[in-house]
């Protein structure tokens, strides 16, 4: 099984937007070294109608139960979960 930063970057190539996993009860940034962490199971992105709180829940929840994420605008900062994907992915082409 891949490492926390494979993974994160393999939700980076397929949803278009970075993400930082969370310790679930903490909050705290995961250490990107951690190990046997299942690799993201889909192969698409999901619609850009759909909100972060959406994502959350309909995929990245029953991937990875265990942690919390943010999902980060280009210029890192973390985006609200009412904000579309599409407005997400906006901001890196902006860059």
């Amino acid at each position: 099984m891949p490492t926390l930063r494979t993974v994160q970057r393999q939700i980076e190539h397929i949803e278009a937007f970075k993400v930082k996993f969370k310790d679930r009860q903490t909050g705290r940034d995961v250490n990107d070294n951690l190990r046997n962490i299942p690799a993201y199971g889909f192969a698409r992105m999901a619609k850009n109608n759909w909100s972060i709180t959406q994502w959350k829940s309909e995929r990245f929840k029953k991937e990875y139960p265990g942690f919390a994420v943010d999902v980060l605008n280009a210029n890192g900062s973390v985006a609200h979960g009412r904000t579309l994907l599409g407005t997400v992915r906006d901001t890196y082409l902006e860059e």
